[in-house]
């Protein structure tokens, strides 16, 4: 253990220490000593430290990851500004330009994170990985057997207002069932006393009060419905705490809350801000107690999903990752062959690349005349693409004609493509010229340059890249069958968490004006659904689970041609 002194911000720390916040003032010497011999330096939070603990790893040769466990709504909730959406995307921007863009790997505690980053353009590679819950949280050996005629509540977290648990007492207050229903609190934050002030008016005086965890898993067992008011929420790990014990979750449906993910439907789910709705659903579920009975089963196997040894495995991963692609960073910059490799997977000259983009830019237009004139082109389900506008995407396509790529080119004109092709491609004279200026990238020879291939489309994808990959590998011209897959793309996919856009050239007989002078096969191609890549499973489950998922895709979009 390696102590600091307080940094004291004046104002800010005064509302910090009230959230049990404290800052650490920088000291070289201890920090230095903290990090002699260490593998990976982890940093918590964007505060000034972070800065300055990361330029020093860096300079005693220490690969550094981050976790993103602060989210900007926490702040303006305390500053008493939450409706000011302003100060919230100001936040965002100031934590990535204090530390969050010197790293390379960020840990989020859920996907609804993950968005939100990328959504504010934060570009390194975020790995979702839960919080995980203790094994101690468990449903009981025995019913809990109790005859009050009582009905128990239960929130869990700080006691501060973007936690809302304001809307349970008001739900509360409101409820038919008012004179039976207890509430815990379990926690402690600023708001306490202005809570307790609220519920002055409840017949059965609530209970606020911070619990260590062995009374915490007594207190849920005894709790009849568990209820998570957050209007923020970077995870809600109470919340999948009280759902690995077995209980049925009333959560708020904000946007600006992960925890909302953890609902199996709607009965599980209320308005946000709304304590009407809340107090419906509350007496919903104390009106059917059977059914509570038999979600309570359901959520117990959603909790186990969540277990901290998954947890674990995953964060270790994450870390050898950050080690290895360091060491991949030092060996590029030792390496000139390696080097050049790595500024053709990138492309980054950025002179070259406007020019690229503009000549690609003007040859759509008269490459979908081309492709509908002789290969009777039809593009099918490109409403789909829609919902990917502002994500990278990797894009799979069948092999089955030399000129396919152009194709795929087309039904997706306002991206402009990236297209993976092999070496030997870009010495073919002018038609090498041509592949280099559309955008394509070269796959690699070697253990290394697979390293940085990987690691710089994975970028690129979080970037907001389209690849497009040709999984079977080899082209097979007018092939009706999808063939086996290579993993490469799916490998990518599950790295940069972006999704796989399935897309399948279909043949069919020449009609209309067509019959009269082609003797080949039409093309129509159909745009599949994106699939995303599981977040909850291992990288190896979780690339095999997408590559079938993606494979049962394909070959569906065969009934979508007719």
């Amino acid at each position: 253990m390696y102590s600091l002194k307080e940094h004291y911000v004046p104002l800010v720390s005064e509302v910090a220490s009230k959230n049990r916040m404290h800052f650490a003032k920088f000291d070289e010497t201890v920090v230095r000593q903290a990090f002699e011999g260490a593998d990976i330096v982890h940093i918590f939070f964007p505060w000034q430290i972070a800065r300055k603990c990361c330029n020093l790893a860096r300079k005693m040769g220490i690969p550094v990851s981050g976790a993103f466990h602060c989210q900007p709504e926490n702040v303006t909730y305390n500053m008493m500004i939450k409706l000011f959406e302003p100060a919230n995307l100001f936040l965002y921007f100031l934590f990535k330009a204090w530390f969050y863009r010197r790293v390379d790997n960020i840990h989020c505690p859920s996907l609804f994170t993950s968005r939100e980053l990328l959504k504010h353009k934060y570009y390194a590679r975020l790995h979702v990985i839960s919080n995980g819950v203790s094994s101690a949280f468990k449903p009981p050996d025995m019913p809990v057997q109790r005859n009050d005629g009582k009905i128990r509540i239960l929130m869990i977290g700080r006691i501060a207002e973007e936690k809302r648990q304001d809307l349970i007492i008001k739900a509360i207050n409101i409820s038919k069932y008012r004179e039976k229903i207890e509430a815990f609190f379990a926690g402690q934050g600023p708001m306490e006393k202005r809570y307790r002030r609220y519920a002055g008016r409840l017949p059965n005086k609530p209970c606020f009060e911070f619990v260590p965890q062995n009374r915490l898993v007594d207190i849920i067992h005894n709790t009849d419905i568990y209820i998570h008011a957050s209007d923020a929420e970077i995870e809600g790990i109470s919340c999948l705490e009280a759902i690995s014990c077995g209980k049925v979750p009333i959560i708020s449906d904000s946007k600006k809350s992960a925890a909302s993910q953890f609902a199996l439907d709607r009965r599980s789910l209320f308005k946000k801000g709304n304590y009407r709705d809340l107090c419906a659903k509350m007496e919903y579920w104390i009106e059917h107690p059977a059914e509570r009975k038999q979600m309570e089963g359901e959520y117990t196997k959603l909790g186990k999903k969540y277990d901290i040894s998954r947890s674990i495995d995953k964060i270790e991963k994450m870390f050898d990752d950050t080690i290895k692609g360091y060491r991949t960073e030092k060996m590029v910059q030792k390496d000139a062959g390696l080097r050049t490799y790595h500024r053709k997977v990138i492309r980054g000259n950025q002179v070259k690349e406007f020019f690229c983009a503009v000549f690609y830019y003007i040859i759509i237009i008269p490459l979908y005349i081309f492709n509908y004139v002789f290969f009777g082109l039809k593009i099918k389900n490109r409403k789909v693409l829609r919902n990917i506008k502002k994500t990278g995407v990797v894009v799979v396509c069948n092999h089955v004609h030399q000129m396919d790529c152009t194709a795929c080119a087309v039904a997706l004109a306002w991206r402009k493509l990236l297209f993976v092709s092999l070496p030997s491609n870009f010495k073919l004279g002018i038609a090498g010229i041509f592949v280099n200026i559309l955008g394509s990238v070269p796959t690699p020879s070697g253990p290394k340059e697979t390293q940085i291939f990987v690691q710089s489309l994975s970028k690129l994808l979080r970037q907001r890249r389209t690849v497009l990959f040709y999984p079977e590998g080899e082209r097979k011209n007018y092939d009706t069958e999808i063939r086996d897959f290579h993993r490469g793309p799916f490998y990518l996919s599950v790295d940069a968490q972006m999704p796989v856009v399935p897309i399948r050239i279909i043949f069919r007989k020449p009609d209309g004006v067509w019959k009269l002078f082609k003797r080949k096969p039409c093309f129509t191609l159909v745009i599949g659904e994106p699939v995303y890549p599981d977040p909850l499973l291992s990288p190896k489950a979780a690339l095999e689970d997408i590559q079938g998922r993606v494979r049962e895709s394909m070959i569906s979009l065969l009934e979508r041609s007719g």
